[in-house]
C-alpha cells in the first residue's frame, strides 16, 4: 500500500505536465487575441496573407497543445492501471506469505529446475508464492478479480466500482495495443466512450477523476480486508518527514 501510495504521487506529474500544455495554450490564444483586436486592414492583400498565416500557425499550436493534453491523461490511465496491478500482485504474495490457505486449492508446484535454482526453501517458497499470485491476475479483470475477493470474504464492492475499473482497463488495453484507436470489441465493451470503431479514445479530466475514486474505492476496503485477514501485514506507519 506505501508503494501504490508513492506510486501514485508520481502519477500527479502528469497532471503537472497537462498544465504546462493548458498554460502555453493560453499563451498563445491571449497573443493571437491581441493580434486579431488591432483590427488589421483586410483590404490589403500583404494583410490578408500575413493574417490568414498568422490563423493557421495557431491553428497548428491548438492542436498540438490540446493533442498533449489528451496524451497525457490517457498515460495516467495506463500508469495508473500498472500500479493498481502491481499493488495487487504484491498483497497476495504478502497475504499468502502469512495465510497459505489462500493457494491451498491452486494445485502449483515447484518445477525441477526452481528447486535447483533454489539459494533455500524459503527463496523457493517466495518464487511459488510470486508465480500463484501472477496467475492469479493473468486471464482475468476486475470483475472477476473483485468477485474471487468477496469470495474469499472481502466486503462486496458496489457494482458502480467495478463498471468504471472495467471501463478504466478497457482504456489502457486500447492505448497500449491499439495506439487509442477504438475497435469492435472496445466499443461493444464499452458503449458511450466513443461513437464509432476507429475513433481515437479521449479521457477528460473529470473522467479521470471518477477512474481515480474508483481506484480508491477498490484499494481501500481491498487493504482493510487483508490487515483484517493477516494481522502480521500491517507494517510501522513511515515516519513524517519534519515540516520546513
Amino acid at each position: 500500500m506505501v508503494t501504490l501510495r508513492d506510486n501514485l504521487q508520481s502519477v500527479r506529474h502528469f497532471t503537472a505536465l497537462g498544465h504546462r500544455e493548458a498554460l502555453a495554450l493560453r499563451s498563445a490564444a491571449k497573443r493571437q487575441h491581441s493580434r486579431m483586436a488591432k483590427q488589421p486592414d483586410l483590404t490589403q492583400k500583404r494583410v490578408r496573407r500575413a493574417t490568414l498565416d498568422s490563423l493557421r500557425r495557431f491553428s497548428k499550436t491548438l492542436d498540438v497543445h490540446i493533442a498533449r493534453m489528451a496524451t497525457t491523461r490517457l498515460w495516467q490511465v495506463v500508469v495508473l492501471v500498472t500500479c493498481v496491478e502491481a499493488y495487487l500482485q504484491d498483497v497476495l504474495s504478502a497475504a499468502v506469505r502469512v495465510d497459505p490457505t489462500l493457494m491451498a486449492a491452486s494445485g502449483l508446484q515447484a518445477r525441477y529446475a526452481d528447486v535447483l535454482a533454489a539459494t533455500s526453501l524459503e527463496d523457493l517458497a517466495d518464487e511459488l508464492r510470486a508465480r500463484w499470485a501472477r496467475g492469479w491476475l493473468e486471464g482475468g479483470g476486475p470483475t472477476r478479480w473483485l468477485g474471487e475477493l468477496t469470495k474469499m470474504g472481502a466486503a462486496p464492492y458496489p457494482e458502480a466500482v467495478v463498471l468504471r475499473l472495467e471501463r478504466l482497463w478497457g482504456i489502457r488495453h486500447v492505448v497500449v495495443h491499439r495506439a487509442g484507436v477504438a475497435d469492435s470489441d472496445f466499443v461493444k465493451r464499452h458503449p458511450g466512450v466513443v461513437a464509432a470503431v476507429g475513433e481515437r479514445v479521449r479521457v477528460s479530466n473529470p473522467a479521470l477523476l471518477q477512474f481515480i475514486e474508483a481506484v480508491r474505492d477498490f484499494v481501500n476496503p481491498t487493504d482493510v480486508y487483508f490487515l483484517k485477514r493477516c494481522p502480521a501485514l500491517l507494517a510501522s506507519r513511515p515516519p513524517v518527514p519534519p515540516s520546513r
